[in-house]
């Protein structure tokens, strides 16, 4: 992952093709009540060093890098 993705003037990152084989669907039931919103999203590494979640074509959504 040395190659970073580019990012825009406000700060977002441009890549929206996620890291191949790293695709994962979160279970709401093993996070508890709280976060079941979050059951049935599925989420993938971004080569910039964020995991944000999927749209329904499988890109990436838009997201900021990490700070460093």
């Amino acid at each position: 992952m040395s190659e970073k993705p580019a990012v825009t003037a406000d700060g977002y990152c441009t890549n929206t093709a996620p890291v191949p084989g790293t695709t994962g669907q979160v279970n709401g039931h093993a996070l508890g009540g709280k976060f079941f919103k979050m059951h049935g999203r599925r989420y993938a590494d971004c080569p910039c060093g964020r995991r944000p979640s999927l749209t329904d074509r499988g890109n990436l959504r838009r997201h900021k890098p990490p700070k460093e």
